[in-house]
């Protein structure tokens, strides 16, 4: 006959397995602490006991309460915008099917209609005999600022690009007229100085005269040299 273990050893298997649910819960705790500090949605597909689990987070960064919805693929697949999800479901499937991790920005509704982007990670975490994937795990980040700004970056150098491309630069010998100051272009045609720096830069003119050829103009008509008269007096 098997021999009862003593009272002494039944009281020593009992605080093995207390140690042991204490250890767990304290890893449990830190677990959570540090997915708080990072501040991600986490998500765990345990396909072998048909369970799957999303944070807090997960629904707190769209808006949503926590456990709001249920956690599953399709929910994943329902809030991606329509322009992402073909791409996002095909990249991730191949990326099981390769036995690859996943890395991908994406947007996902939040609860008010508006979309938020989100850079997600994941990896299969195991893997059946039949060589089926029984369990993946990642998390999703909030990247909406960091992509908005990038967006704006975009905006910024494209219309940098387009105004860069309606300065003109005026270079090399310019042949003009010694007599009546027209400048030829590069087809042989004399054009007025007005429009050829018009057409070949971003000046624009405006027409008066100097001093000297107002003197030269007006210099003996008498309102004229009255007129001088009472700026000199100031």
């Amino acid at each position: 006959m098997d021999q009862k273990p003593t009272y002494e050893e039944l009281e020593f298997h009992i605080q093995e397995l207390k140690n042991e649910l204490s250890r767990l819960r304290d890893s449990e705790e830190r677990l959570r602490l540090a997915i708080d500090a990072v501040n991600d949605g986490v998500f765990d597909f345990d396909l072998k006991r048909g369970e799957v689990y999303f944070s807090p987070r997960y629904y707190t960064m769209l808006g949503y309460e926590p456990y709001e919805m249920p956690a599953s693929r399709e929910t994943w697949k329902n809030l991606l915008h329509p322009a992402d999800r073909e791409k996002a479901v095909a990249y991730v499937n191949r990326q099981i099917s390769l036995k690859k991790s996943w890395s991908l920005e994406f947007r996902l509704r939040t609860k008010d209609g508006d979309y938020r982007w989100i850079h997600g990670r994941g990896k299969v975490s195991e893997w059946g005999e039949d060589g089926k994937p029984t369990r993946r795990t990642g998390t999703h980040k909030d990247i909406t600022e960091r992509k908005e700004a990038e967006f704006e970056r975009e905006r910024l150098i494209r219309r940098l690009n387009d105004a860069t491309k309606d300065v003109k630069t005026l270079g090399g010998l310019i042949p003009i007229c010694s007599s009546c100051k027209k400048i030829r272009d590069d087809k042989g045609y004399w054009n007025r100085l007005e429009s050829y720096f018009e057409q070949h830069s971003t000046a624009l003119f405006s027409h008066s005269l100097c001093p000297g050829c107002m003197d030269e103009i007006y210099g003996s008509d008498s309102w004229y040299v009255e007129l001088k008269e009472k700026d000199k007096l100031g």
